[in-house]
């Protein structure tokens, strides 16, 4: 996870807090938010009961409808279900990787996982690991990123810090064009292809399609295609040597 190193502003009146841009900014937050938690912890109890009542709707409206079986099924009996569908996908051997440096490269913590830090050190984040096995460039660390960049964006807005809102927005669209985009939309459907779960497959798909939404907005025709063909590559797989291997003993 990350924590925010922040830096010191004068409070300021804020300008047009309600406007179309702060509006924009406050649901990009949270939607990203949403969906970096999503993909980056297993579902507990308190995030499993929001969706289910306070988020349901807000979710639909933007194309995410939940099924059935995530409405109705017993809590204990429906977490330990996410619970084992979560380590399938994203944890266990065999996995989806859900790591940039592994889709790239076939190997952890290389150099898109520098390139992940670097852009959060830029914005004056730092990364802090929660567990053992945690990289910066895992799939929900940099929706979550992406999630503080526009609360970022939104509390410069808010106190009048119009440059600083701009910076923040252009750190954004630069880190999705460059880092998320070149991925993470076909890794969520290669994933999605994996389920068993209607909520992890519905999950998938719509941060794939949302993701999408969002790259076409900043960039032009020719860099998004481009971009589709990136996100039609699979994931890197490393050539290993038979003989090295017995020789290992791997």
């Amino acid at each position: 996870m990350m924590q925010v190193q922040h830096q010191t502003a004068d409070a300021q009146t804020p300008v047009d807090a309600g406007g179309p841009a702060q509006v924009e900014s406050q649901a990009l937050a949270g939607l990203y938010g949403l969906l970096g938690r999503c993909l980056e912890e297993e579902i507990d109890l308190g995030l499993l009961r929001l969706i289910r009542t306070e988020l349901r709707a807000p979710l639909a409206e933007v194309g995410w409808q939940l099924d059935a079986d995530f409405i109705e099924r017993p809590e204990e009996e429906l977490l330990a279900a996410l619970a084992e569908e979560f380590t399938g996908l994203f944890v266990a051997p065999g996995c989806v990787s859900p790591y940039a440096s592994v889709f790239e490269t076939g190997c952890m913590f290389r150099e898109p996982c520098d390139q992940a830090i670097a852009a959060y050190r830029e914005a004056g984040w730092d990364y802090r690991r929660c567990m053992s096995g945690e990289f910066p460039d895992h799939v929900g660390t940099m929706l979550g990123f992406l999630a503080a960049l526009a609360d970022a964006e939104l509390e410069a807005a808010n106190r009048g810090d119009h440059g600083a809102a701009e910076l923040a927005r252009k750190r954004r669209n630069l880190f999705l064009l460059e880092q998320v985009g070149p991925w993470v939309p076909g890794w969520c459907r290669r994933a999605a292809e994996n389920t068993l779960l209607a909520f992890y497959r519905q999950l998938l798909l719509f941060v794939e399609q949302f993701l999408w939404q969002e790259l076409a907005a900043i960039t032009d025709r020719r860099r998004l295609k481009e971009l589709i063909a990136l996100n039609r590559r699979k994931p890197k797989r490393l050539d290993y040597d038979a003989d090295f291997r017995k020789a290992s003993g791997l």
